[in-house]
């Protein structure tokens, strides 16, 4: 039976469902599976990788020396030991930030023990010196070197150094030097940013994440939902969705819309802080979050579009959530929102322009009745997580066969 170890820092949270659900799928096909984590609930997992003080420490070695992904070496050496004696036929790494893992140390296991490895890139920070997103500094230092961050009071946030010119060299020593390394990426957008990098050369393959078509589908409860939030019938819902809803991910713009459309439609938005609740202009309906997957699914069945002015994602959740529950959804034109995005479905509007945003937003509610059904046909073709997760289990096939040639 052959065997696969899954890496990433936590099993919460979006990563931590794709990697169990690939799990999961992998257990089907015939593979015994293991997941190592960091912190946070197991989740099924079997593999904690260090302990809290590790991560503790990591963090003071990220606020103080700007050395992410390069402190807990001696849990990644446990953690190397551990894979030396499982010897697993394939190993899936997901995040490599997240304080908990010595990158360099862990690199250099896989190197030498000629593990074929499958690495999921649900962000920039590989190919950057320290930044997870560069989009909205408009910084493009990594593709010939980091020096002098823009960036570094962002995550991983740095108080004190700016080591991004080492960091970058370091990643760059450390990731282009694993032969039988393949690179899983959710948009094409992604493979665009890994192409213009030091990974240029590295094998690598689009797989776009998808959702859970059976949870996520239109509901009849959108009267009682409405109700509920205090929005008539009659009233257009525009919803917005992130956590935390911050300046990446365009919370001034979403309040921009809100005032833009005031008196024309209903502006709801998810994933507050206290003091965001607090200051909410008049008329915005506040959410600190939903009360599970069921009331989510609910509101964005409920909404006639779904909003999201984010800057900066790689392939985002919530859109495709929103059009499998038969949502259509108005973007800015970032990151994989383009790619996920196609008329009559979905719209993206430039970067930063609210005014445009509030008007496609508007335009899409409009129609949401005579779109519902469009855009579930739309999430069924493109967004079903049951493929992406075959195509991970057929990717881990493929790499024991090539590595069984190479014998």
């Amino acid at each position: 039976m052959p065997s696969v170890v899954m890496v990433n820092a936590v099993c919460s949270g979006s990563h931590g469902r794709i990697m169990s659900d690939i799990g999961r799928a992998a257990q089907a096909a015939g593979f015994r599976t293991h997941i190592a984590f960091a912190r946070g609930a197991a989740n099924g997992a079997d593999i904690r990788i260090g302990s809290m003080r590790d991560v503790y420490l990591h963090v003071a070695a990220t606020r103080l020396l700007d050395r992410h992904g390069r402190a807990s070496r001696r849990a990644t050496e446990r953690l190397t030991r551990q894979l030396a004696d499982l010897r697993p036929d394939v190993l899936h790494l997901h995040n490599a930030h997240g304080y908990y893992l010595h990158y360099e140390t862990f690199f250099a296991f896989l190197r030498q023990s000629g593990i074929p490895t499958v690495w999921t890139l649900h962000d920039c920070w590989a190919v950057t010196g320290h930044c997870s997103h560069f989009v909205r500094a408009n910084c493009m230092r990594w593709r010939d070197g980091c020096h002098r961050c823009p960036l570094r009071r962002e995550y991983p946030q740095s108080w004190l150094w700016d080591a991004s010119r080492e960091n970058w060299r370091r990643k760059r020593d450390a990731f282009s030097a694993l032969p039988n390394l393949t690179l899983a990426l959710p948009s094409r957008w992604l493979e665009g940013v890994v192409a213009d990098s030091f990974l240029r050369d590295v094998p690598r393959r689009v797989i776009p994440n998808g959702v859970d078509l059976s949870l996520f589908s239109p509901r009849g409860d959108g009267g009682q939902t409405r109700s509920a939030l205090g929005i008539g019938p009659e009233e257009p819902l525009l919803l917005a969705v992130a956590a935390p809803f911050d300046a990446r991910k365009g919370y001034a713009d979403a309040l921009e819309v809100a005032r833009r459309t005031r008196g024309r439609a209903r502006v709801v938005l998810v994933g507050l802080t206290p003091a965001q609740l607090r200051s909410l202009p008049e008329g915005v309906v506040g959410l600190a979050r939903t009360e599970g997957p069921e009331a989510l699914v609910s509101l964005l069945s409920a909404a006639d579009c779904l909003l999201n002015p984010t800057y900066e994602d790689t392939y985002p959740t919530v859109n495709m959530e929103a059009m499998a529950s038969g949502t259509p959804v108005a973007a800015y034109a970032v990151g994989g929102c383009v790619e996920q995005l196609e008329a009559p479905v979905g719209m993206t509007v430039p970067c930063g322009n609210a005014q445009a945003l509030a008007e496609a937003a508007l335009a899409l509610a409009a129609r949401k009745g005579a779109l519902a059904g469009e855009c579930r046909a739309y999430a069924q073709a493109r967004f079903d997580r049951a493929q992406a997760v075959e195509q991970y289990v057929a990717l881990y096939q493929k790499k024991i066969e090539d590595a069984g040639k190479l014998c």
